[in-house]
Order: structure tokens, then C-alpha cells, then sequence
């Protein structure tokens, strides 16, 4: 069942391990697959995750990125008059303006 599943999708990979080497082996991509067993309780769990340091270092090196990248706060408003305020991504938080700006962790 399951094999007729993936014929008819038309998928290049059939498991889960055949896709991560697919993503691996891309040109650009990011870091390799690493799995680690946890223990939760009595159950014995497997996780499969990227070093999330390689993965932001890879962000970083690739110039197709730059222009999405952010490393300054910004406020965003709604109006001329600057009344109605937009939050919308981690950069125009109360917060990163409070770190950043003024060096503080107090709004």
C-alpha cells in the first residue's frame, strides 16, 4: 500500500533518510542531518535535527539572504502621524528596540 502510495505521488525519495540525503546533497544547503535517541520516560525517542549554529553561519555566508537579513530595530506605523504602530516581525518589537537602542531589558 504504502509503495503504491509514493509510486503514484511521483516522489524522487521513498523514506525519510532518502529525502535528507536529497536535501544534503543539495549545492548551498544547509548542515547535515544529525539524530540523536532521548529518553522520555520509558520510551526510548529518536530526533533528527540541524546544528542550528552551522545552519545560521550558512545563512549568513550566502549573499541570496543579505537582502532579507535585519540587524537593526525599526519601527513601523500605519500613518503619517506615527499614532497606530506595526508589529509584525521580531526587528520592530518593543523589545530588540530595547536591547539594541537603548541597551536595556526594561520597556
Amino acid at each position: 500500500m504504502w509503495l503504491k502510495l509514493v509510486g503514484r505521488l511521483g516522489i524522487s525519495y521513498r523514506t525519510v533518510k532518502d529525502l535528507n540525503l536529497i536535501i544534503d546533497n543539495l549545492p548551498g544547503c544547509c548542515p547535515p542531518f544529525q539524530c540523536q535517541d532521548v529518553l522520555i520516560g520509558n520510551e526510548n525517542l529518536q530526533f533528527h535535527f540541524h546544528d542550528v549554529l552551522l545552519c545560521v553561519h550558512m545563512i549568513y555566508r550566502d549573499p541570496e539572504f543579505a537582502q532579507d537579513l535585519v540587524f537593526a530595530p525599526e519601527r513601523h506605523y500605519m500613518d503619517q502621524e506615527r499614532t497606530q504602530r506595526v508589529y509584525s516581525e521580531m526587528y520592530t518589537s518593543d523589545w530588540w528596540w530595547s536591547v539594541q537602542v537603548r541597551n536595556t531589558t526594561s520597556f
